[in-house]
């Protein structure tokens, strides 16, 4: 009869302890909180499990209390320990009799080895295996037995022999079974934290990460439903962060960014979330409630200027003294019934991306121009790549030409001929090409109908050259020389009327590189020339080393140099290198006879502008040129 009642009371505990693990599974509040629901489930366990006990006497009782508190103080810890140990102490003192101290000590007992076996597991980081679960719960029991030995008389002894073998073969089973449901609710608690913890925080600032700053967002927009409700999100990154990454390491970037981590948390109120999104670029969420529509924007700029102030002192990576300074973005929300956090996210980052390309270390609120700005990038860039293989693309010449007036060559330039919008202006569409690997594709196109325009019958014998613009982002690809060579060997064009046109910036970067490529190319009797010289980083040191054969003036300079002292001093220094290094020069921007003169007055110059003619499609350049050979034949056969 005693063992049937024992595994009822066992069995009980364990359905209830089960329906603890789902009730708690289910509970997510803060620790503190939660340690008072563990203590208190606990406590409510073992009060069902007192109200069948074992009697042997008026007052002499027998329950599953001790699984139930060594459960509660090894997987709950103290706090937990304590509340369950108040309630079930007060329930039992309550019942009254002559066991009441005995049961209250075996309470406490029970309660304590559970907390000592908790600490153990807590230090030692491991899970109790199934041999030390059994040996703890047979080691409390066995401490229970003894406590029995306290009760008056002999009934302490007769309960010890009546119930000891019963008890010290199931209640530490039934310990273990208890605890092992327990544990594995743990294991899998500890996984889910874990995970939880990979994907919403960073691992190397332990800051929230981006996907938990949008779920935050998404958030604080469903809290927005009155217009005083408003939010901003401040997105910053950390100018030339990549820098300090590849001069000392990522190690150094990683505990750059702790750094700042630590000194932005002094500066950012506990309630506005700060996250590290990506790299080196961090996020601020505020919300609050405001009066006006721009007190928000008061409010986010106020807080960026203290992100600025914060970080404006140096952080110290070892022995390095590294200042740092960020670019900020701001966009407030909501601007529309349909925003989400991408969109809020997206406004930001352009802000910020506007407060980068203006040089850095400012502040930019977002405003709807750039989204429009952005979009029409966004949108030229997609019907660019289609452009260069549907062949929207045109080919146009612009002549240079002597001093009397012959056309000794071209410049060649690209025109896009757009289905709906018509003529795109290049000043629209380079710009977003040179920022994509696209301007390549738009090199190549050039230079390969520039090489057939020099290949066809009516200019391969003739003394002319075409100039070709080339991209720094084209020329430092691994495959430059050998696509140009293919190109010339496609269309048979002559490389000695080429010319391939590149910009000082070019210059910038691996010197030596750049000066390999270009002997290569020379070789093969392909000229070069040094595009808008003296507007750049030219170097006289670079240029005396570099195969150029030409110079071009840019025509900022040539405008003005009639009239302006300046600029026509500087006009005669770059004809005063050319002459002395023998190269031959080109004037851009030639418009008026006055600028022709001025030219002509001080050296041989080629000149490229409105004043002799402007750019043509090629084939009617081509015919143009055909025309004016045979004009100039007629001339001199009249002459003769």
């Amino acid at each position: 009869m005693f063992l049937i009642e024992l595994i009822n009371n066992v069995s009980l505990l364990v359905v209830l302890t089960m329906l603890f693990k789902i009730t708690v599974s289910r509970y997510k509040v803060d620790a503190v909180s939660q340690r008072l629901v563990f203590g208190l489930i606990f406590g409510i366990v073992g009060l069902i499990g007192m109200m069948t006990p074992l009697h042997y006497a008026d007052g002499i009782i027998f329950d599953g209390r001790s699984i139930i508190l060594f459960v509660a103080g090894l997987f709950g810890g103290p706090v937990v320990a304590i509340i369950s140990a108040s309630v079930i102490g007060a329930y039992r003192i309550w019942l009254g009799g002559v066991g009441v101290y005995v049961g209250m000590t075996v309470i406490t007992v029970s309660a304590a080895l559970g907390v000592c076996c908790y600490c153990y597991r807590r230090k030692s980081k491991i899970n109790f295996s199934l041999l030390q679960l059994f040996v703890s719960g047979f080691t409390v029991h066995v401490i229970v037995l003894l406590l029995f030995l306290l009760l008056p008389g002999m009934s302490g002894i007769k309960v010890a022999m009546a119930l000891g073998p019963t008890v010290l073969l199931i209640y530490p089973v039934a310990t273990l079974l208890v605890c092992l449901l327990f544990q594995d609710y743990d294991e899998k608690e500890d996984v889910r934290r874990d995970l939880h913890r990979l994907a919403y925080y960073d691992s190397v600032t332990a800051l929230p990460n981006r996907l938990f700053q949008v779920e935050n967002i998404n958030r604080c927009l469903g809290t927005c439903k009155t217009p005083e409700r408003q939010g901003a999100l401040i997105l910053f990154s950390i100018d030339r962060f990549k820098t300090i990454n590849d001069a000392r390491g990522h190690a150094a970037g990683d505990m750059l960014l702790c750094a700042l981590a630590d000194r932005l948390a002094t500066v950012i109120d506990p309630e506005y979330t700060l996250a590290r999104n990506t790299a080196g670029e961090f996020s601020v969420l505020l919300n609050g409630v405001f009066e006006k529509s721009r007190d928000i924007d008061v409010f986010a700029l106020n807080m960026a200027n203290k992100i600025h102030t914060a970080l404006k002192f140096p952080v110290y990576l070892g022995k390095d003294e590294v200042f740092i300074s960020t670019s900020i973005g701001i966009a407030t929300f909501p601007k529309a019934d349909g925003d989400n956090a991408g969109d809020i996210l997206r406004r930001a980052d352009t802000a910020m991306h506007q407060a980068r390309h203006d040089g850095g270390n400012q502040t930019t609120l977002f405003e709807q121009t750039m989204a429009s700005h952005v979009e029409q990038k966004f949108q030229i860039e997609r019907e660019l790549r289609k452009a260069i293989t549907a062949g929207e693309l045109r080919l146009y010449l612009q002549s240079q030409v002597n001093a009397s007036g012959a056309v000794m060559g071209a410049e060649a330039l690209v025109r896009w001929q757009h289905p709906t919008r018509g003529r795109v202006l290049p000043s629209m569409f380079i710009a977003v090409a040179e920022e994509t690997d696209l301007i390549a594709d738009v090199d190549a196109w050039v230079l390969t109908e520039a090489c057939k325009v020099l290949a066809s019958n009516e200019t391969y014998h003739r003394p002319i050259s075409i100039s070709v613009n080339i991209s720094p982002r084209h020329f430092r690809k691994a495959g430059f020389v050998s696509n140009v060579k293919q190109i010339l060997s496609d269309t048979g064009a002559d490389p000695t009327h080429l010319k391939l046109e590149i910009t000082e910036s070019l210059l910038i970067h691996n010197v030596n590189d750049v000066i390999a490529k270009m002997l290569e190319l020379t070789a093969l009797g392909i000229h070069f020339s040094l595009d808008d010289f003296g507007t750049g980083y030219s170097s006289l040191s670079h240029l005396k080393r570099l195969p150029i054969h030409e110079l071009k003036i840019d025509k900022t300079f040539v405008q003005d140099a009639p009239t302006d002292p300046d600029d026509a001093a500087l006009v005669e220094s770059v004809l005063a290198i050319a002459r002395h290094m023998k190269l031959g020069v080109v004037a851009e921007g030639v418009e008026t006879i006055e600028q022709a003169a001025f030219l002509n007055a001080r050296a041989e110059v080629l000149h490229q502008g409105y004043l002799y003619s402007r750019p043509d499609p090629a084939d009617v350049w081509v015919s143009k040129l055909s025309q004016s050979e045979q004009m100039r034949s007629a001339k001199l056969n009249r002459q003769s």
